[in-house]
């Protein structure tokens, strides 16, 4: 019963995190942004699962995000790449997961293009931005590879054909591109709220996609047939 209540739990923490952002208030802001993550967890955690070792792996990758998340709040490019680490940890949890579930079909191999061409586009635009400051650009290589890494992540939730999981992969990487952009290249007021919202999302898609599809009762579908 108490599962049912999750998804407004994790809408009500993600709006708090968003406020907590806006008032500069640290102590919540630890507080909220894995508190939030960690009602994600119990929402994949208590899901009837497609497969036990996709929620397994699943998981893992959801609990490298929460270390992410805490790492990137610490002030400091050596904690951002500690942050980026992690979350690059979790994204070969999340490949691994859903090449259990792999549907590869003539479109689907195919998305890889214009995947591969939106991250090489990102790593052009962040190029110039990072090589500006010495202590960003020592961050380069890092970047590329989490880049490389994020869309073979996308890519294999292409091919999984999970609707929450394309969704979820799509919004992560929206969500990463415009925190490194924000913070390499053009920083934006509202890119914090963009962040955490796309990000959120992504998450919450991605624990969803844990979840067995519903069987319509034969006796619904018969009714349904007349």
């Amino acid at each position: 019963m108490y599962r049912k209540l999750l998804p407004t739990a994790i809408l009500c923490s993600g709006a708090a995190y968003l406020i907590a952002m806006a008032a500069e208030n640290l102590l919540l802001r630890w507080i909220l942004k894995p508190g939030t993550m960690l009602l994600i967890i119990a929402l994949a955690l208590t899901a009837v699962p497609f497969s036990r070792v996709y929620r397994r792996l699943m998981l893992a990758g959801l609990g490298f995000s929460v270390v992410g998340d805490a790492l990137l709040l610490l002030p400091g490019n050596q904690w951002f790449a500690l942050g980026v680490g992690s979350f690059l940890i979790a994204h070969v949890f999340y490949i691994l997961a859903l090449l259990t579930r792999r549907r590869p079909t003539l479109a689907r191999l195919l998305s890889l293009l214009p995947i591969i061409a939106y991250g090489v586009g990102l790593l052009t635009g962040l190029h110039d931005g990072m090589f500006a400051s010495p202590s960003s650009g020592s961050l380069w290589i890092p970047i590329v590879v989490y880049v490389a890494v994020i869309s073979v992540m996308v890519w294999t939730a292409v091919l999984s054909g999970s609707r929450s999981a394309v969704i979820g992969s799509i919004l992560f990487f929206l969500s990463d591109s415009l925190l490194a952009w924000n913070k390499f290249v053009t920083p934006m007021a509202w890119a914090g709220y963009g962040v955490m919202v796309t990000y959120y999302l992504a998450q919450y898609l991605m624990a969803r996609s844990v979840e067995a599809p519903r069987l319509i009762p034969s006796s619904a579908r018969i009714a349904g047939s007349r």
